[in-house]
Formats: C-alpha cells, structure tokens, sequence
C-alpha cells in the first residue's frame, strides 16, 4: 500500500513537468521556410556584380524598391495573418488538448486513484471503527455469557441439591416396590386363611368337625400326640411319653408370631403350626350339628338352630379375622431379603452372614429372602436407624433430611393405616361379643315373658 502511494506521486509530478514543457515548446517553435532566390525578369540572376556602392545604387533604384515594399507588404500581411489566426488556432488548439489531457488525468486520477485510494482508506478507518464496535459488542456479550452461565450453573447446582436423591431415599424406593408385593400377598392371606377354617366352624361334609365336637376332638388329640405333646407337662399325665416334633408350638404364641418378623407360610409344617396355634384360640371346640330331620321337617326349632348356628360361624369368623390379621403382616412375599440384608448390617461372606453394624442377628431374616410387609416397616422404621451410615448419609444434604421426613411421614401414614385396619377387626370382635351378652341377658322379644297367660 505505501509502494502504490509513491508511484501516484511520481507519476503526479512526472506529468505536470511534461506538460509545462510540451506548452513552452509550443509556444516558442518557429515554422521554417525554403529560401527561393529572385529571379529577375530579364531571365538572369538579380544579383549585381561590381562595387558595393553601385549594388546599393541598383537596389535602392525603382524597380527594386517597388519589390521589396511589396515583400515588406505581403511578409507584414502573411505575419500578421500567421500569428493572429494561425497561431492563435494553433494555440487554442494546444491548450484544448491540454485542457483535454488534464480533464482525462484528472478523471483517471479521480476515479481510478485517488476517490479508490480514499473509499478504501474510509473503509479501513471505519472498518477498525466498526471492528472496535465488534470487539467491544463481544466483551459485553462475552460477560452478559458468563454471568449466566454462573447463574445458570446456581441453578443446577440448588436443582441438584433439591432433587438429587440420597442413599436413604434410595433404600425407601428400593423397597416400595417389594413392599407392593407384599402387600397384595398379605391382604390376600388375610382374607383367604380366615375362609379356610370356615368348613370346620360349621360342621362342613369333608372337614374335622362334620361329626360333631366328639370326633373332632379325637383328630385334634391324635395330632396333639403325634405333634405338640410334651411328656413334662400335668405332672407327667400329658397322654405321651414321647415328645413330638414341634413340642409345645401350638401354643407358643410370641415364639411363633410375634418373636418373628416373617413367617415362612410356605413352609407346609409352620403354617399347619400357626393355624392350629390360632385354631387353639379361637375355636378349641365345635358345634354339635344340627340332626338332619330336624332340618327337612320343617321344624321352627330346627330352623332357629340352624340361624342359631350362622350368627355362631360369623362371630368365630370375626376372631379369626382378627388373629390372621396379624400373621398376614408377616407373609412372606416382598424378594427384597438381600437388601434388606445389606440395610440391617449383615453381609454373607465366605464364612458365612456376619452380623454388622445394626447388629441383628441372623436368625431373624427373613427365609429364602423373602421378607414380609411387617420385615419391611420394621427395617425402615427401627432397624435402619440403628447404624451410623444412616446418620452420615443425613448431613451429606441439608436436603436429605426434607425427603427424609416425607419417607417417615409415609411409613407413619403405612403404620397407622394398619392400626386402623386392626382397630376395624377389634370392632367387629367387640361388636360380637356384645350381641352375644344382649343376646344372652335380654329376651328377643318384648316381655312376654312377663305377661299373665290365659
């Protein structure tokens, strides 16, 4: 760019001197012509041979004389002439091309050097202008982008800390799915087990009681024999000498139930154990069936008997309704006994399950990892508190224990939904056993026991 700068001006400079000097030269040229020599009329030369004087005489003589004021004439016309029209011509012409050429330069100049030269020095001007403008538009933009960045990046990290699930929460979505299933196998437990001993409570054809308190009583004794019976017991007068299998289970109330977070109902002997452990509350004895013509007769005593024998079957079904309650809350059928191992301290190594750092003992999982509904709560609500992992993984978040309150709060709400389910069970229990001493003390009908007779 500063080479073509120099070159400009050296072409400026070089045609200004070349047209002085073309206008100069021009002006002072002066145009030649052929020297012709007189030629008398006499047909000889006019120059005259002899002395000075005598040419002089000659010359000046008429003849003579009359021709040079006729060249003198012609020469001042011809002058005249040449140098007011044909040098006027000739220098009007010249300064035409000269105005012409200076127009033509200064057009190229203008147009192909100068007016470029100057358009690109404005756009290099305002080009740094503009790319100023730019640069300082990307500063602005430039911190605009960061200071959002950084809030964006506040923003993330407050939704993470609010969202970001923590280990405990983790343990309480872990078994809501197990807890599903083991609800629906409890609930179906606990509605089905109390059915099942419905048959026997109303004598049914095929069950223990179809003969009467007699020959049920007789079966109920052979399994005590075979099953329960402990040699040791009234003084040694218990009908056995020998101890059964499962010596004194069908009493063990605590041993069998409460002393056991989950039940192996699958177990074909413990759950003949527990229902004979409840049979032995709630129903020891049966009912003698009603003789059959006195049914088909159509005798009203019959029939009281028999509705006699249906208010009988539901009072027996509310209590059994009620103990089966509370071994369906221990049914197994949740699959989430190995975590649920992992959350009580226990791991199974290659010298067996060691007890860890909630120190349960072993003997109190759940078989063929298989926890209960009952295992569950008793884990989420009790045992997992036991370990200092629970309380290191509380201070990781502030935010932890917010989510942490909202699994208690719904492990409450499971506890009390069962309270409430077992204070409907108690009702009906008590209902039933009021009407049986209404039943008892007051008469159906309206005193006329208490009326005179005719």
């Amino acid at each position: 760019m500063q080479k073509l700068g120099v070159v400009k001006k050296f072409v400026i400079i070089f045609s200004l001197i070349a047209m002085l000097g073309a206008g100069f030269i021009t002006m002072n040229v002066m145009t030649a012509c052929k020297a012709n020599a007189q030629v008398c009329t006499c047909g000889t030369l006019c120059t005259y041979i002899g002395m000075p004087t005598a040419g002089l005489t000659q010359v000046f003589a008429s003849p003579i004389t009359s021709g040079i004021v006729f060249a003198t004439t012609y020469l001042s016309i011809y002058y005249a002439w040449a140098m007011e029209t044909g040098f006027g011509l000739s220098v009007a012409q010249k300064i035409y091309e000269v105005s012409q050429n200076q127009i033509d330069w200064w057009d190229t100049f203008w147009y192909y050097n100068l007016r470029p030269a100057m358009m690109d020095m404005t756009d290099q001007l305002v080009t740094m202008d503009k790319h100023q403008d730019v640069q300082m538009g990307k500063f602005a933009d430039v911190q605009n982008m960061n200071r959002t960045n950084r809030d964006m990046m506040k923003q993330e990290i407050a939704s993470h800390r609010e969202l970001r699930p923590g280990e405990n929460i983790c343990q309480a979505g872990t078994v809501a799915g197990g807890m599903t299933r083991a609800a629906v196998f409890s609930r179906t437990y606990a509605a089905n087990a109390p059915a099942a001993a419905a048959p026997r409570t109303g004598n049914a054809v095929g069950s223990s009681g179809a003969q009467g308190s007699g020959p049920e009583q007789l079966v109920r004794w052979t399994k005590y024999i075979n099953d329960y019976c402990d040699p040791t017991e009234n003084s040694g007068a218990s009908g056995c000498t020998t101890p059964g299998p499962f010596v004194g289970r069908d009493i063990d109330v605590s041993g069998e139930v409460f002393m056991k977070d989950t039940i192996d109902l699958k177990d074909p002997d413990t759950e003949r154990i527990v229902n004979d452990l409840i049979q032995n509350i709630a129903e020891p004895r049966v009912r003698e069936p009603i003789p059959e013509g006195a049914v088909e007769t159509g005798s009203a005593k019959g029939q009281e008997q028999v509705m006699i024998g249906e208010s009988y079957k539901a009072k027996r079904q509310s209590v059994y309704d009620a103990l089966y309650f509370v071994v369906a809350r221990r049914a197994p059928g949740s699959r989430s006994g190995e975590f649920l191992e992992q959350m009580r301290g226990i791991a199974a190594g290659a010298s067996g399950d060691q007890p860890g750092g909630a120190g349960v003992d072993p003997a109190y999982f759940a078989p063929n990892r298989n926890p209960s509904r009952n295992e569950i709560m008793q884990v989420m609500m009790s045992e997992r508190f036991r370990t200092g992992t629970y309380s290191v993984d509380q201070v990781d978040n502030p935010e932890n224990n917010g989510r942490e309150m909202v699994v208690q709060q719904a492990f409450m709400a499971m506890q009390l939904t069962d309270q409430l389910d077992l204070m409907d069970r108690y009702a009906v229990m008590l209902a039933a056993e009021v009407s049986e001493n209404v039943r008892a003390s007051k008469s159906l009908l309206e005193n006329t026991d208490d009326r005179p007779t005719k």
